[in-house]
């Protein structure tokens, strides 16, 4: 009994969990999928201090947080560079676990509208948060990369651009986020998984999702979701019924001993 008990059960939890790793984080992705694995060049930095770093240097110890940005938008930069600020500072980890580079697109931003970023920010004293400028030929290269499109509109004096946040280990994209205004919880799941956490789906927001487990960004943790239980449903039905047919079929104590009488 307890070996038939058992093997259903193992059955029912390998059964469950096929179904959990069916349903992969690209399935629920946006345009984000193809961008992982992808693989930066290297480039010439100069940073907001007036230094000048080579940007595979910035992420040879530790990953690192890339966003590319203008300083003279009037638009979705500031706010999504504030988001970004205070997930950080809500997830921890920064310094410790991953570093975070803004990186100007626009040929015109100087060293100077770099640490006015900064400043703006309220990060000038902040050695975790980088600011850069760099050639037009390398900072294409990059764009091109990531598929990062941006467009100067003569009419308005502003860039016509998307946003665009990349988690980079080693040299290559781990995870992306597309879109402005992106939920706080997005940016903590990036965070989360650059100091190392499991997360093992990613929810587009305004969708509901058939998942087996859900993420809390904001503590990080990890616990058994809705999904779970109708994907465990049917074995647990399946068990009962099994366990339910033994029971009928053995016979009583009682009847043991009056035929062991006999």
């Amino acid at each position: 009994m307890r070996t038939v008990r058992a093997g259903l059960a193992a059955s029912m939890l390998f059964a469950a969990a096929s179904v959990c790793a069916a349903a992969s984080p690209s399935a629920i992705l946006r345009d984000e999928a193809h961008l992982v694995r992808r693989s930066l060049p290297d480039a010439q930095l100069r940073l907001a201090d007036g230094s000048i770093a080579n940007l595979s240097k910035l992420w040879q110890d530790r990953p690192l947080l890339l966003t590319l940005f203008y300083r003279h938008c009037t638009g979705t930069c500031t706010p999504s560079l504030l988001l970004l600020r205070d997930a950080a500072a809500r997830t921890g980890g920064l310094g410790r676990d991953y570093r975070i580079l803004g990186l100007s697109f626009a040929e015109s931003d100087t060293a100077q509208d770099m640490r006015a970023q900064a400043a703006a920010l309220e990060l000038t004293h902040d050695p975790n948060w980088l600011f850069a400028v760099a050639s037009r030929q390398d900072v294409q290269r990059i764009a091109n990369a990531l598929d990062f499109w941006f467009r100067f509109d003569t009419a308005t004096g502003q860039y016509d651009h998307p946003t665009l946040v990349v988690a980079v280990d080693r040299g290559r994209v781990m995870r992306a986020l597309l879109g402005y205004p992106l939920s706080p919880e997005r940016y903590r799941e990036l965070l989360w998984e650059m100091r190392g956490r499991f997360v093992p789906y990613y929810q587009i927001p305004g969708q509901s999702a058939l998942r087996c487990f859900e993420f809390d960004p904001a503590s990080g943790a990890l616990r058994p979701d809705w999904g779970m239980l109708l994907l465990l449903s049917p074995g647990l039905i399946a068990l009962a019924a099994a366990l339910g047919t033994f029971a009928l079929q053995s016979p009583a104590r009682g009847d043991l001993k009056i035929r062991s009488g006999t």
